[in-house]
């Protein structure tokens, strides 16, 4: 939506003097309020301040034009009354015409006045989140703009903005505010969470005329998004995680075998959980989509030296190619400085990692899904399905990792998306040690023209019921086993008999973990008591579960104990006979 205005105005022509071009005849100063509804309408009040810069130029008349929306039950006025002159809409503009009750005449006079209107379907529902875009000011003369919005409490709270803003929670209403003084577009997205049901389909086939074992990507968990499976059919033989995060599903296919694997569930995004940081330096080091000694990289360092100005300086220089989408093959950094008119995601993500490396700071590149209604505005690749890439740096002030997007800080001609992600970004899998292992989901195709991910806004939770592992012990150490889908997060196992206790963050899906055992003395062992051993699972939620099992140390010791005991019996059998004998000869 764009403000387009037009000024008619008095002169007062034998007082005027020379004025200098770059001095305007107005101070434009507004205030803006947006009332929603809970169906998304915005109730709009448009305060708006004319300061005369000269005292010979007056306004008389004012002409707003309003691009995007239909505006309804409109009205506007000044301190004497009602200024509506006119009001028309046609193809998608709307223009009012205003004509003010009262010149205000001299340098330093102000002409206020008011509108008020409704704009339907401001504020859109995407999923679990409300989406506002806000319309843009365009006028010849600088503007001033305080911009307040009036939520209703059950939208959420806010969790993506396109510019610095005051966020305040409220019984039943929650209020944003900012000042908008540099005309810049507004995207502001409200919301607890994000929700997505997916179903990702796989295919693996083996050629070869012995078995192999291969592995594919699963979504995984990560320190903004959970996930939450429904069935992986067929199950993996296990899931291990690499330095990455990665979750790498485990299947071992016979000679001309052909696997067909679904996984279904749901993801969550917008969590915030601790993130495990470890080997930095191991993200500052060249890949062969990120070759940081490249003389042409290295000669850019003296101008970008932040991730904002790389960020930056990757947006002012590339564009993207909307026709190389359909057909997309990755040109790595020095390709895209090459050929900047033809980039995609992927070259402004490798460009933004190179730039990052080369200037010292660990940076790695994310692949995966991003929701998006116009692919115009916010393209994804549609080579493989539909996929969308974009980098991570580490912020060491908050030492953290932190996502950014310079592809749809392009493509969307202004909405900032260095500061934060919106909650429409999944994760499928994180390159940092590696720019091209593993593949993502969307890349195990049968063939290029079958579609094998599919997500869409969940309509409800899944309720996550805790399931705790199996156990077993072998000599002195514990066995988690892990047969579900999913992962078994946050449990405590404990046993008051050989005084162990230990807290378990997560076991992956279709895996194990070991653990060693407190060590029991010799003689404690062998008690009937220390037959079994009982365990005692518990969950965050205080669920509880016991598992007792059979204490391998005491039945092997016991076994030594009762080997040793004979041993001892027959030497001492053997002395007293001959003792016995010696005596009696």
């Amino acid at each position: 939506m764009f403000f387009a205005i037009i000024f008619l105005f008095s002169i007062f022509s034998f007082l005027l003097t020379p004025v200098c071009q770059a001095t305007p005849e107005f101070t434009v100063t507004e205030k803006i309020e947006y009332l929603f509804s809970f169906s998304g309408q915005a109730t709009v009040t448009h305060q708006i301040t004319l300061t005369n810069n000269f005292s010979q130029i007056y306004p008389t008349e004012y002409q707003i034009q309003i691009q995007g929306l239909p505006l309804s039950d409109l009205s506007a006025s000044d301190e004497q009354g009602n200024i509506l002159s006119d009001f028309s809409h046609q193809n998608d503009l709307s223009t009012i015409k205003l004509k003010f009750n009262e010149a205000k005449v001299g340098k330093n006079q102000s002409t206020s006045f008011k509108l008020i209107y409704r704009i339907a379907n401001l504020a859109k529902n995407k999923g679990k989140t409300w989406e506002v875009t806000l319309p843009e000011t365009v006028e010849d003369v600088p503007t001033s703009s305080e911009i307040s919005l009036k939520t209703p409490s059950q939208f959420g709270s806010l969790s993506f903005a396109s510019v610095n803003v005051k966020f305040e929670d409220g019984l039943t209403q929650n209020i944003t505010t900012f000042n908008n003084n540099s005309g810049s577009k507004i995207l502001i997205i409200f919301g607890n969470y994000q929700l997505f049901d997916f179903t990702l389909n796989y295919h693996l086939r083996n050629p070869n005329s012995a078995k192999v074992s291969s592995e594919i990507a699963l979504i995984p968990d990560t320190y903004s998004q959970s996930v939450y499976y429904q069935s992986i059919s067929p199950p993996p033989k296990s899931i291990n995680i690499d330095e990455d995060g990665n979750w790498l599903a485990q299947y071992e296919i016979n000679p001309g075998e052909e696997i067909d694997i679904i996984a279904v569930g749901q993801v969550k995004t917008g969590i915030n959980l601790p993130q495990a940081i470890k080997n930095l330096e191991n993200y500052l080091l060249p890949q062969k989509f990120w070759p940081i000694d490249d003389p042409q990289i290295q000669t850019l360092l003296n101008k970008v030296k932040t991730p904002r100005s790389i960020y930056d300086y990757v947006i002012s220089t590339l564009n993207y190619d909307f026709s190389r989408v359909s057909n997309a093959s990755r040109l790595g950094a020095i390709e895209a400085l090459n050929n900047p008119q033809s980039a995609l995601c992927t070259e402004f993500t490798d460009l933004f990692v190179t730039l990052a490396r080369a200037s010292g700071i660990p940076a790695r590149e994310i692949q995966g899904f991003a929701y998006s209604t116009d692919q115009k505005i916010k393209p994804l690749s549609l080579n493989n399905d539909i996929l969308h890439a974009w980098p991570e740096y580490y912020d060491s002030n908050s030492k953290s990792w932190k996502a950014t997007d310079p592809t749809w800080g392009k493509t969307t001609s202004g909405i900032d998306y260095f500061n934060n992600l919106d909650l429409n970004h999944i994760t499928f899998v994180t390159h940092g040690l590696n720019s091209e292992y593993p593949l993502p989901a969307g890349s195990y195709q049968k063939d290029q023209n079958t579609k094998s991910v599919y997500i869409d806004f969940a309509k409800e939770d899944l309720k996550y019921e805790q399931t705790f592992p199996s156990l077993y012990l072998k000599k002195n150490k514990l066995i988690l086993q892990n047969r579900s889908p999913n992962s078994q997060k946050n449990i405590s196992i404990s046993s008051d008999k050989i005084s162990f206790l230990k807290e378990i963050d997560k076991i992956l899906p279709y895996s194990s973990l070991e653990i060693e055992l407190p060590k029991i003395s010799f003689l404690k062992s062998l008690s009937t008591k220390n037959q079994k051993i009982t365990f005692t699972l518990t969950s965050l939620e205080g669920q509880t579960q016991t598992q007792s099992l059979n204490y391998p140390p005491h039945f092997i010791n016991l076994g030594i104990f009762i080997v040793l005991s004979l041993i001892i019996l027959s030497i001492s059998g053997i002395i007293i006979t001959n003792l016995t004998h010696e005596k009696n000869t």
